[in-house]
């Protein structure tokens, strides 16, 4: 895996650093060298793939919710050698067009930390490039996942959480242990940390969703991270998603991250190819990658 030195040496500005493709259960199911073709063409230099990385077995028995939130977290163990070889394969096809870093997106669920730490040690050879993300939060039932569904979320941590600000507590309070997590090749940027905003737009426009604990988690969350010296997802997804129409973070924490100098990675979380590039221009034109 990249060290934080080799991946400071990337160009912000041509690097797409958060992408999806074919092994992604929940995406179109395009090749990966569709992506790989838009991507040259929209300018890119250097590409991260960042499949959604294997969950072990207790997963399966300990998560609740919407099957599809469930069944499509992430690849399987037994799927990892086709990834590999086939990623390897396009990376030297390739090669001379654009720099592909072969990756994941990496789950944060502290109960699983001890097996995580044993798959990065394993794997770690064959890891360019890494983010670490929250999907799932704990209610009494069992992990839900917080972006499947409007109906998912509010049946799952809504219902547990009771209203979103709390929800969006307990999301970035499993971010800063995330982030404060001491681990082995532990991936050294964090993905879309205020994910727990996807639905907003579905509330009413009184709902609260920060309040000054939020904040002070948000300006935790970023202070470790500077001190780290490690990475942000700047996740254009939500932006053109009609429930949520923003960045994550959002333009006012994109503003504090880059108060703290902490480097942020365009990352379209491109699951077709049609949103390889998606917010890119918005991501240049507002200089993010300084």
């Amino acid at each position: 895996m990249l060290n934080l030195e080799q991946l400071r040496e990337i160009p912000r500005d041509i690097w797409s650093g958060h992408n999806h493709m074919e092994f992604c259960s929940h995406g179109s199911g395009e090749d990966i060298e569709l992506y790989i073709q838009k991507a040259i063409a929209a300018g890119f230099k250097t590409y991260s793939i960042t499949e959604h990385f294997p969950l072990p077995q207790a997963f399966y028995e300990n998560a609740v919710g919407s099957a599809h939130s469930i069944y499509t977290a992430a690849m399987r163990i037994n799927e990892l050698p086709k990834y590999f070889t086939k990623m390897q394969n396009i990376k030297l096809k390739y090669q001379d067009k654009i720099k592909i870093l072969i990756g994941f997106e990496i789950d944060y669920i502290s109960e699983f930390r001890e097996w995580t730490q044993k798959q990065l040690i394993k794997y770690a050879d064959q890891i360019d490039d890494a983010i670490l993300s929250v999907h799932f939060l704990p209610t009494k039932a069992g992990l839900n996942a917080v972006d499947d569904s409007l109906i998912d979320f509010k049946n799952g941590v809504l219902a547990e959480y009771k209203t979103p600000v709390n929800v969006a507590q307990a999301y970035l309070a499993t971010v800063l242990e995330a982030v404060l997590w001491d681990a082995q090749y532990k991936p050294k940027r964090y993905g879309h940390i205020m994910l727990y905003r996807k639905w907003r737009n579905e509330f009413s426009c009184n709902t609260i969703w920060e309040d000054e604990a939020v904040q002070n988690k948000l300006h935790s969350i970023l202070d470790v991270i500077a001190d780290k010296n490690e990475f942000l997802d700047c996740n254009f997804s939500g932006l053109f998603r009609s429930t949520q129409t923003e960045t994550s973070p959002n333009y006012n924490w994109i503003q504090e991250a880059q108060k703290r100098k902490i480097p942020l990675v365009y990352g379209a979380d491109a699951h077709k190819v049609a949103s390889v590039s998606a917010g890119f221009n918005t991501y240049l034109e507002s200089k993010y990658y300084l």
